[in-house]
């Protein structure tokens, strides 16, 4: 058996095969190498954050900001979640559905609701 075919035991640190399942110096039991399942490693959100999805993590921010008021950051929010879906259409991989429709409802209404009200207080305030 080579090196490349041992590693080290995560408990007593002894070298023992790398498919090894039990280990022969500290009687440790393992799970399956990771390399054996057949479950791709996930990220360290759990998936909740799509991070490869930039435009729909941002818009999602974008609307849920854009309760203050100031209709820039929802109607920012409302474009970016529309990429974010055109993205998700493109590459399902990437994720971040549920974010861009965040955007998308949130910045929309409140971009709208406060760009209609910063139109109305210019009209007649004066």
């Amino acid at each position: 058996m080579s090196s490349l075919d041992r590693r080290p035991c995560p408990v007593c640190g002894e070298q023992i095969a790398a498919a090894a399942r039990k280990c022969r110096f500290c009687g440790e039991l393992f799970d399956e190498p990771a390399d054996a399942r057949d479950e791709p490693a996930g990220d360290g959100t759990g998936g909740l954050i799509p991070y490869k999805n930039v435009p729909a993590l941002i818009g999602y921010y974008c609307g849920v900001f854009s309760i203050i008021p100031c209709f820039c950051i929802g109607l920012a929010g409302l474009v970016l979640g529309i990429l974010g879906l055109r993205k998700v259409a493109r590459h399902p991989e990437v994720k971040g559905t549920v974010h861009a429709w965040i955007g998308i409802l949130a910045g929309g209404f409140f971009g709208l609701l406060w760009l209609g009200l910063t139109i109305l207080g210019v009209v007649f305030g004066r």
